[in-house]
């Protein structure tokens, strides 16, 4: 009886929704610029480019698949981002700085939007 009942099938109604992706909006963003990054590296290397100009087209590809900082989570998923970048000198020293101060001014102006709404 009991090897009956484990050898059934699961089955799963088709009203059953998946599973919600849990990740956070930062998660996935880096997730993302980091995917492009690599996939860049490897497109560039298969094309048989130096390392240097390797390395180059996939900081751009990071930097392309950045968020946009348009949303409180826009902002701080473009901050996971940016200091990801930095770890990985996707950015160097001073273009990491004024990617953090535009994020900066960019979360500054969303709370001046919202105590004008109130």
């Amino acid at each position: 009886m009991r090897t009956a009942l484990l050898a059934r099938p699961l089955i799963l109604h088709a009203h059953a929704e998946p599973p919600r992706d849990r990740t956070s909006l930062a998660a996935r963003a880096v997730a993302k610029c980091q995917d492009e990054y690599h996939h860049a590296f490897a497109l560039a290397k298969e094309k048989g480019l130096a390392q240097p100009k390797a390395l180059r087209m996939a900081s751009v590809a990071y930097k392309l698949a950045m968020p946009r900082m348009e949303s409180l989570n826009a902002i701080r998923a473009a901050i996971a981002c940016i200091a990801q970048g930095i770890a990985l000198e996707v950015f160097d020293g001073r273009d990491g700085s004024q990617l953090l101060y535009a994020a900066q001014v960019a979360m500054s102006t969303l709370k001046a939007k919202g105590a004008r709404k109130k």
